[in-house]
């Protein structure tokens, strides 16, 4: 079996809306070798070229056709190759925390692996390094609401934006683990989280 043939059959193995890299047959051929299969395999329509080096096997949809990974996906597939660790923030942060409903032409993410830019369409992704004090929480919510708040600026935190991290906490029904994470946040932003918490805890209590 040739390495052009070897790389299809691994990928039609593959689940529908798998992203995958040059790097990932890198035991099967060398790197000129596996652009090549994957060139043609581009042409014939069974997987997507999504930036320099990343492929999609796509995901159809009967109503709205191929769809397309989320920068989201992108990153943290990048991030598991990589064995790095990544946390949006920014205008992205604000977007996850639903406080804008723009999707950012730019979306980034503090890591603790190599600083980068990825082009995906029109869509940037930029990958930010950061100090591992910044990455030290793991806990999803906590830290979407610590960029997001950062982004945001202790000045322009209105009722609005603590109305909604409160729903956001409510909803994930996880007020007892950002209590425990926000701590390493800074004194302006835990001081927020601690009396968004308390309220909380206190409307469960009446």
């Amino acid at each position: 079996m040739s390495i052009a043939e070897q790389i299809e059959k691994i990928i039609l193995q593959m689940p529908s809306g798998s992203i995958f890299f040059i790097s990932d047959f890198m035991e099967i051929g060398n790197d000129i070798t596996v652009r090549q299969a994957l060139q043609r395999l581009t042409k014939r329509s069974l997987i997507i070229r999504l930036s320099r080096g990343i492929y999609y096997k796509p995901k159809q949809s009967s109503l709205l056709g191929i769809v397309y990974p989320t920068a989201e996906q992108i990153a943290q597939a990048i991030a598991k190759r990589d064995k790095t660790r990544i946390i949006p923030t920014g205008s992205y942060a604000l977007f996850k925390l639903g406080l804008t409903t723009q999707i950012p032409m730019n979306v980034v993410f503090l890591t603790d692996g190599s600083a980068r830019k990825i082009m995906v369409g029109k869509q940037k992704i930029t990958f930010k390094k950061t100090s591992p004090r910044n990455l030290a929480t793991t806990h999803k919510l906590t830290n979407l609401i610590v960029q997001g708040l950062k982004e945001l600026g202790e000045k322009n935190i209105d009722i609005k934006a603590k109305q909604r991290v409160t729903e956001i906490i409510k909803r994930s029904k996880e007020a007892e683990e950002v209590k425990r994470n926000i701590k390493s946040a800074p004194v302006w932003i835990k001081k927020i989280a601690f009396q968004i918490i308390k309220e909380i805890e206190n409307e469960q209590l009446a």
